[in-house]
């Protein structure tokens, strides 16, 4: 018996990639030819530069789950004059006969222009009850072919190609891989997969890669990449279901016109291949075998995030699309503590970003284990600006001049404080800007931790900014599960079932297949620091704090290399002689690195 098959994008449209099999294997083009066979830790280079077929811009404006009432709305806006169609979206999954999931919705789409008024007045959109759910999509064409590059020798294979291990836990080593995209812990590090590796022309004319492999491998991850696996097994579960739930719930939505059902970042939840495997984190996936949280039998849209800060927020509150019965908002404590709630009007969100209530992810305590004691920081945090600073930031981010910064007003907030929409004043020109991670991407040079936020302005004697601080809460949006609440509340003793329900009520536990069953794990057998860490904070280390003194960078892989010691310029030794001063090994008291 095995789990479904499912498609992650790992890199999607870069200019060449490099990889090698970690065993025997063989190449093959996509309409299965067999091109040659792979030695083992043998380098190949993938390349494409043919910039892709112009795209079309198409506005979705309204989704339907009944396909005739999609092509009724369809019909109708042809009727007045606009080129309309239906666009179907997400995915059917069969296993051993029987249909598990199925996510399948049509969205209604007018194809013009990249203006809504070039579609219809606002008016007519609020009239006709499409807002706030319209989006914008460009969509490209691939085209071209792709020059491989092995042993020095070239040939060039059209659309893609195929890597297939000769052996059934053969992996493949993929170079340049980004995690983080666009957060501030974003960096490339070499990732190895279970499974078939495709390399395919890009629809941006780079080069993507695809790997194939079977939903619990992707789950052996994909629990201990979002977390770390030194986590409690509770916690792990628990990510374990939300994450399966996620495969079910989104597969084919979020990545509709790609050539895979879901990517390998935050975007839809993080996958970083055998890395990331250890006995615990397989342990968790076969304990949870094929289970999710179901709602009127549906799979569950199991959205999380990394810090609540005290309040889970509602699912139409970030994204404004609908209301989802089992992502509301929660106060993320035990029962009878004292916190502000809702904190959605201005009086109620100051007065709880500047408590520290009681709750499951404020890590206050001393008995904090050392992996989860990293997210302390963004259970309440602040960030200041000077005015000109934050100017720039925002022309680069929005692509406008708004001229004087005179004033950032929240406009409305959900139950958690997280600005819904944000007023930006200008003396040039005011913007009204939502949903919160558009809020988050604006005033970040990366991204803020959360819009759960509110504004200290300090003025000169003509009222004019000149400093601005954000005073704010939590990381992430906010919506379902929050990991690190979870992560304490397993280490309080709760089981994977009661911080389930805890983070998603109204909801059932379903088993809707049987999985793969235990496999060994692939992922080394030492711990790096920056896996309790989990590469985001290392400022507890004094290692790390009297090298950052010395000025070589203020992040764990731009002081040590990716891995701690992956990425330095050193003889082994010298490697050696760096990670046995390491403040981590000193209190696990593991062997600090491999053997050569």
């Amino acid at each position: 018996m095995s789990s479904p098959k499912i498609r992650i994008g790992i890199i999607q449209d870069k200019p060449g990639i490099s990889f090698r099999p970690l065993g025997p294997a063989a190449l093959y083009d996509l309409s299965g030819n067999r091109i040659r066979k792979l030695e083992p830790k043998r380098t190949v280079k993938v390349y494409a530069s043919e910039p892709p077929e112009p795209g079309r811009w198409l506005v979705f404006l309204k989704e339907f789950k009944n396909e005739a009432e999609a092509q009724e709305l369809a019909r109708k806006l042809k009727e007045r004059g606009f080129l309309s169609g239906v666009r179907e979206v997400g995915k059917q999954v069969v296993h051993d006969g029987q249909i598990i999931s199925d996510n399948r919705a049509f969205w209604v789409f007018v194809e013009k222009g990249n203006e809504l008024e070039a579609v219809m007045t606002k008016e007519e959109l609020e009239r006709e009850g499409f807002m706030p759910w319209v989006r914008y999509e460009q969509f490209y064409r691939p085209r071209g072919r792709l020059t491989v590059v092995i042993d020095g020798q070239q040939f060039d294979v059209p659309a893609g190609i195929k890597v297939v291990p000769s052996e059934e836990d053969g992996l493949i080593e993929v170079d340049g891989v980004i995690v983080g995209i666009g957060f501030h812990w974003q960096h490339e590090e070499p990732q190895s997969f279970r499974g078939n590796m495709e390399f395919l022309v890009g629809k941006k004319g780079g080069v993507t890669a695809v790997n194939e492999v079977s939903v619990d491998e992707y789950l052996f991850s994909v629990n201990s990449s979002e977390m770390v696996n030194a986590m409690h097994i509770e916690l792990l579960k628990a990510q374990t279901v939300v994450a399966r739930g996620t495969v079910f719930a989104t597969i084919g939505r979020h990545h509709y016109d790609d050539p895979f059902d879901l990517c390998a970042d935050d975007h839809c939840q993080v996958y970083r291949g055998t890395t990331r495997e250890r006995e615990n984190s397989i342990r968790a996936v076969v304990e949870t075998d094929g289970e999710v949280l179901t709602y009127n039998g549906e799979v569950c849209d199991t959205r999380f995030a990394k810090v609540c800060g005290g309040i889970s927020e509602s699912y139409e509150s970030v994204w404004g699309e609908k209301h989802v019965p089992y992502l509301i908002p929660i106060v993320d404590a035990p029962e009878g503590t004292e916190v502000v709630f809702p904190a959605d009007t201005e009086e109620k969100a100051r007065q709880f970003i500047d408590s520290r209530p009681e709750a499951f992810c404020n890590l206050d305590s001393p008995d904090v284990p050392l992996y989860i004691g990293y997210a302390r920081k963004y259970f309440r945090w602040e960030f200041t600006y000077q005015r000109e600073e934050l100017e720039e930031i925002i022309r680069k981010k929005l692509k406008v001049d708004i001229g004087t910064l005179l004033d950032l007003v929240p406009l409305s907030r959900g139950a958690s404080a997280r600005i819904e929409k944000l007023k930006i004043v200008g003396s040039k020109q005011e913007l009204v800007i939502s949903p919160e991670l558009r809020i988050r991407q604006a005033l970040s040079e990366t991204t803020l931790y959360s819009s759960a936020f509110y504004p200290i302005i300090e003025r000169d004697s003509d009222g004019i900014p000149t400093k601005i601080t954000l005073r704010g809460a939590g990381w992430g949006h906010g919506v379902g599960m929050c990991q690190i609440g979870a992560a304490m509340m397993a280490e309080k003793g709760y089981d994977y079932r009661e911080i389930l329900f805890h983070y998603y009520p109204n909801t059932q536990l379903t088993k809707i297949y049987t999985g793969d069953g235990w496999k060994e794990p692939l992922g080394k057998e030492y711990k790096f620091c920056f896996e309790a860490l989990n590469c985001y904070d290392v400022l507890e280390c004094p290692f790390y704090l009297e090298r950052e003194q010395k000025g070589y960078g203020n992040r764990c892989w731009e002081v040590l290399g990716t891995h701690c010691f992956g990425q330095i310029q050193d003889t082994w030794e010298k490697k050696r002689e760096i990670c046995s001063k390491c403040w981590f090994y000193k209190q696990m008291g593991e062997p600090p690195i491999p053997s050569e």
